[in-house]
């Protein structure tokens, strides 16, 4: 992954910025953010979305199909008027490994691929891992009454000991915080689902139509 951005800076250095590092994972390895925009390097009065994907380790998939995005958004600027619209007119955020450490850990018990470590590498003492997707705030969806999330620790849906409990999910929250966000996109290889918020609730909500209209038109073609 970090070859893969360094080489889009190398070729595409007017649309990308170098990678930076938002903050280190529990094993302290760099959480990489990379920004795509028709001036990248500048903060410009645009929209801004962002784009995550690898919460779970064994979905490398997630992570992938954002590299191909982002080449896709690089190499076709110049010859698709709809990639130029996104580029010129967004600052479009990219995160491609949230969970380096799992991802890694896969990586070293599986060489050849099919590793299915998911949490991060979080020693609860007796068993290992945080559900990153599951540890987001705030208390009331973390702790959210209708299920969907574990409090033992050997499971893989353990939610952690509170919101925010994880350097991963704190890195991105710290992130978001100095951002102005329009929209998120967290990249997930379960199914063939597109989510929204907010599962954590039983009920709807006053934009749930909007929210049921853009998912319509987003999985009209995937």
């Amino acid at each position: 992954v970090i070859a893969e951005l360094d080489s889009m800076k190398l070729l595409y250095p007017n649309f990308i910025t170098s990678k930076v590092s938002i903050g280190n994972s529990i094993e302290t390895r760099p959480m990489y953010m990379v920004k795509i925009s028709d001036n990248p390097d500048i903060n410009e009065n645009e929209p801004e979305v962002l784009y995550t994907a690898l919460h779970h380790a064994r979905e490398p998939e997630s992570m992938m199909q954002m590299i191909y995005f982002m080449y896709y958004l690089l190499e076709n600027y110049y010859t698709d008027p709809s990639v130029q619209y996104l580029v010129n007119n967004r600052e479009l955020f990219f995160i491609p490994v949230v969970n380096p450490d799992g991802y890694e850990y896969n990586r070293t018990t599986n060489p050849s691929g099919g590793g299915m470590w998911r949490k991060n590498r979080r020693n609860n003492g007796g068993s290992y891992g945080v559900d990153l997707n599951r540890n987001y705030g705030p208390y009331a969806y973390w702790n959210a009454p209708n299920g969907g999330s574990s409090t033992t620790p050997s499971s893989d849906t353990y939610r952690g000991t509170a919101p925010f409990s994880e350097p991963e999910t704190n890195n991105i929250k710290n992130f978001l915080a100095t951002r102005k966000l329009k929209n998120a996109l967290n990249y997930h290889t379960y199914g063939n689902y597109l989510i929204f918020p907010y599962g954590a609730l039983n009920h709807e909500t006053p934009d749930s139509l909007i929210f049921r209209e853009y998912a319509v038109d987003m999985t009209s073609y995937n």
